[in-house]
């Protein structure tokens, strides 16, 4: 049951990327449109509301260390998610599958039902409010909305621009564009971690995207997540499409 809770959330929203208040200075929603632009447009990412991935990677596991899984995700805006997690442990394969659908959460570990707690509810919704900010649309239209900026920073070695996008009842989301290309390059929150319930800081760091397609998209295609500033997990992904919809019944389980 430790694998589930420590990987459930390992890479729920990291391919949902494609929000300020009166407060907003012209800087901050000048980042903002930009980013908007550079990810595909207004009308585009309004059209494409769902994806599917399928990546590999290694994830750092407590008493185990470095651990190669494989994952098939399927989501759908705003709160709709679905994973097939594999892992390679010790040459023994454990399988996490993980349903979210609205408020209604379930997740199984080689077939067998893991409960459902409160750590894990929380570390869901703040991984789903993350990936919903990051989808940027709202942000220059929610007035209950505050973005903060955060000036000029650096994100593997690389200039960037960072603001923090604050919302009642939400923890803050900072979002950081590479100052060149305008492309997010970093999404940072404080969270919980759903196995011990302690609270962490989570970046997940976009290395390299993909080109654009015919769509105008450039998806990540290679992701870095660190929890309190240490490495967690490395992520490629191989395959990756972006739907304007997807049946309700591949989130039923």
């Amino acid at each position: 049951m430790r694998c589930a809770l420590l990987t459930l959330l390992s890479a729920l929203g990291l391919f949902g990327l494609m929000y300020s208040s009166h407060a907003a200075n012209d800087d901050v929603k000048e980042i903002i449109t930009e980013a908007i632009k550079a990810h595909g447009g207004e009308e585009a990412i309004s059209k494409f509301k769902a994806g599917q991935t399928k990546s590999k990677g290694k994830i750092n596991l407590p008493q185990l260390g470095e651990v190669d899984f494989t994952e098939e995700t399927s989501s759908l805006f705003p709160d709709k998610f679905k994973s097939t997690l594999e892992l390679d442990i010790g040459g023994n394969q454990v399988k996490v599958s993980t349903l979210a659908n609205g408020d209604k959460i379930s997740i199984e570990q080689n077939g067998m039902e893991v409960p459902i707690t409160d750590n894990i509810k929380k570390a869901l919704a703040n991984a789903n409010y993350a990936r919903r900010t990051a989808r940027l649309l709202n942000l220059l239209k929610n007035k209950d909305i505050k973005l903060t900026s955060l000036g000029e920073v650096k994100v593997e070695e690389k200039p960037a621009i960072g603001i923090r996008v604050s919302s009642k009842g939400h923890n803050d989301v900072s979002l950081f564009f590479n100052k060149e290309t305008h492309m997010m390059s970093k999404i940072e929150f404080r969270t919980i971690d759903a196995s011990s319930g302690k609270e962490i800081t989570e970046e997940r760091i976009i290395q390299e995207y993909n080109k654009k397609d015919k769509d105008g998209f450039s998806l990540p295609k290679r992701v870095l997540v660190k929890r309190d500033g240490e490495k967690f997990m490395e992520t490629e992904v191989v395959e990756a499409k972006l739907l304007e919809k997807l049946d309700d019944s591949t989130f039923s389980k």
